[in-house]
């Protein structure tokens, strides 16, 4: 399908920024601020016919234009470890593993074997196929993707690629249940647009639930 994007744009009545909704050159909603709350307007096709999208693409569109249209007294940033609460960032120095996340356990036990490299600190490094599955996992364990950064590995050496980078940011989009599989599709896709050459190696920082993250 034709990814979706938005356009920011100025209307007379409404005081925040809408948010217009587009595919190619087809008009396919918007998004406002209405009082206390965000509210999406979807529109039929030209034809009259509804548009069928596709869910990651809708939640990815959908964070960023409430982000965008959310006055600042109605932003909500839970603290790193509310229910619904999320922070990104890297935990460091985490060695026993005895009080981790039952999900963060099964997947870093799943895919120890085909980390194709490991760094002299642990972080692993797996091939497109491998990192495909890696980021289906997650969505099953409800686990999220946040980092994703590309490498260059012959068998000896590993050298960065400072294009593919990946730092997930979807300001605004709070709810775990929106957040999550977000992530995982905006992982998922530049994943897909990045070349799938013999030597690339990736790496992730993935989420959990309560906002804790750990280098794959």
């Amino acid at each position: 399908m034709i990814p979706l994007r938005i356009v920011e744009s100025d209307r007379e009545g409404f005081e925040e920024p809408v948010v217009e909704i587009w595919r190619d050159d087809d008009f396919v909603g918007m998004v406002f601020w209405d009082g206390d709350v965000a509210v999406v307007q979807v529109y039929p096709d030209e034809d009259g016919g509804v548009h069928d999208l596709e869910m990651g693409d809708v939640f990815r569109i959908l964070g960023l234009a409430e982000a965008i249209v959310t006055p600042e007294e109605f932003r909500f940033f839970p603290d790193e470890y509310g229910e619904t609460g999320f922070s990104v960032g890297r935990s460091e120095g985490e060695d026993d593993w005895e009080d981790e996340h039952p999900a963060t356990i099964a997947l870093a036990t799943e895919f120890d074997s085909l980390a194709v490299y490991r760094s002299p600190d642990g972080e692993g490094f797996f091939r497109p196929e491998a990192a495909r599955d890696f980021i289906a996992r997650c969505d099953e364990l409800d686990l999220a993707v946040v980092e994703l950064e590309g490498f260059d590995f012959d068998g000896i050496e590993l050298k960065p690629r400072p294009n593919l980078v990946l730092t997930v940011a979807l300001p605004g989009m709070n709810d775990w249940r929106i957040f999550r599989p977000a992530a995982n599709s905006l992982s998922r896709s530049t994943l897909d647009r990045w070349p799938n050459r013999a030597s690339l190696a990736l790496s992730f920082v993935v989420q959990q639930p309560d906002g804790e993250t750990f280098v794959a």
